[in-house]
């Protein structure tokens, strides 16, 4: 099937820039865009979910957090990417709280750029680099098999890794409910089992640790 982008950026000379490169990375996919978060919006109810949003923080109708908000509230069954001007680890760290997928700065070099959207694109996590200095050493980092970026090779079932997928991309325990048609007490099992399996405490430092170690997630 042919992939759906979705760049939601306010300055024109960016969202081309973010389009060329999607379409650099991958030919045949389909990238539309939009100036403001209701266009978004619009997009999204009227066309479906896509396979991934590049979203801006800075929109004309929505600054801030807020935006990503309503749009993960409103549609959470498309994964979002925020790129943005901001590089305050806090606020890098609350978007991975809300849900993003990944986090990548405008002020990165191209290439550093190019890179983080072929990751993203691919349904990996990107966290920028100074977020992960500052988070503490992965318990199972030094693993040869985590090494592998083989998310199996964390000794997760072929389901565990489905509800790996679902947490990268924000989705809460009821929507993973859905999406696999599991009850919500396996699902917890399951993510329990995610987190234990990454040496993590939380999904924010899930994406984090994916980020970190390179998981991939497609098969």
């Amino acid at each position: 099937m042919t992939k759906r982008y979705l760049v939601v950026d306010d300055h024109p000379i960016i969202q081309s820039a973010m389009k060329e490169t999607l379409l650099e990375l991958e030919a045949n996919c389909t990238v539309q865009t939009a100036g403001r978060l209701a266009e978004a919006m619009r997009i999204l109810r009227t066309e479906g979910p896509v396979d991934l949003v590049l979203f801006d923080l800075k929109l004309p109708d929505a600054g801030g957090v807020e935006g990503l908000m309503a749009l993960r509230a409103q549609h959470p069954d498309s994964p979002v990417a925020v790129v943005s001007a901001e590089m305050d680890a806090p606020m890098i760290v609350r978007c991975l709280d809300l849900g993003a997928l990944g986090f990548i700065p405008k002020t990165l070099p191209h290439e550093a750029i190019r890179s983080a959207l072929r990751l993203v694109a691919s349904g990996c996590a990107y966290v920028p680099p100074q977020v992960l200095a500052n988070e503490p050493p992965l318990r199972l980092r030094t693993d040869a098999t985590v090494r592998s970026s083989d998310p199996r090779n964390l000794g997760l079932t072929e389901r565990q890794v489905d509800v790996l997928k679902l947490i990268l991309r924000g989705l809460p325990n009821k929507l993973i409910c859905r999406q696999l048609a599991l009850a919500e007490g396996t699902v917890k099992v399951h993510v329990s089992a995610v987190l234990r399996a990454l040496g993590v405490r939380n999904r924010t430092q899930a994406v984090i640790a994916a980020s970190r170690i390179g998981l991939k997630l497609n098969d």
